[in-house]
């Protein structure tokens, strides 16, 4: 009787034991941590190998070997180093309710629908312009290359090669593409949207980065992405509404009392 006694209790010892992946001055690091950690990296490329586990496994008995010794140090007693600790506390379950959250709030279909055809209707409100620039250091120089062109003493893309110190669009003859007017800083974008296709822009156009000479060459409305290409990204934009509305919920639903030295100095007139 004695020998299936211990027996079983070394039976059902033996999953426990096994569970922790190693003990540092009798601390269990658990199994379960280096499988926590190893899913979380696999999500950043990382292989599941058992020479990344080992790896994994190394790095947490460093860190409880230095943890112990701060503890010995009577570091965790320290006011800034308990709030650190709070604080990182705090960070992880919030994290965790967030993560919780979102795997338990998938936005429904008709919900991506709606979203989709609110982005449709943007789109047909929306125009995006053909645009070439050339992009001067001083508004002398720019005044003068803009008549020679209006001249046709130069075409507008062989200026934008010889001439733009924005060289990227300058040796393709200033061509900047397909883009929303608000792609660009304000007083390019109000130059764009003012003017009309197969225009150059009557004056040159001062930003931050110097004058611009601006032709736009055609517009168009935006071409809205089909409902697959859009589900993606209208999926996450539901849910950080819906996230949004969820934290002020629990703000309103929370008893807040903020403190500050003119309310407490308030406070205390009153008693008086």
């Amino acid at each position: 009787m004695k020998r299936f006694i211990l027996a079983a209790a070394v039976a059902l010892a033996f999953p426990v034991y096994a569970q922790n992946a190693a003990t540092v001055n009798g601390q269990p690091i658990p199994q379960a941590e280096i499988d926590t950690m190893i899913k979380a990296m696999s999500a950043r490329g990382m292989e599941d190998t058992p020479e990344n586990r080992k790896l994994i496994l190394d790095q947490l008995i460093t860190g409880e070997v230095l943890s112990q010794e701060a503890v010995k140090q009577g570091l965790d007693k320290d006011e800034q180093t308990r709030l650190l600790i709070e604080n990182s506390r705090k960070e992880i379950l919030i994290n965790s309710l967030i993560a919780k959250w979102m795997e338990d709030h998938n936005p429904s279909e008709a919900d991506i629908n709606k979203a989709y055809d609110e982005l449709v209707a943007d789109s047909k409100n929306t125009k995006e312009y053909n645009i070439r620039h050339i992009l001067l250091k001083e508004e002398k120089e720019a005044q003068e290359l803009l008549k020679k062109i209006k001249d046709k003493k130069i075409d507008f893309a062989t200026a934008a090669k010889e001439n733009s110190i924005d060289h990227g669009s300058g040796k393709e003859g200033g061509d900047l593409g397909w883009a929303e007017a608000q792609n660009f800083v304000p007083e390019f974008a109000d130059a764009v949207v003012a003017a009309k296709p197969k225009e150059i822009v009557a004056e040159p156009v001062k930003s931050q980065f110097g004058w611009h000479i601006i032709e736009v060459l055609d517009e168009r409305s935006v071409e809205p992405p089909t409902k697959d290409e859009a589900t993606p990204g209208l999926k996450q934009m539901i849910q950080q509404q819906q996230l949004q509305a969820y934290v002020e919920e629990l703000r309103k639903a929370a008893t807040v009392v903020e403190s500050n030295d003119d309310g407490q100095k308030e406070e205390a007139a009153k008693k008086k």
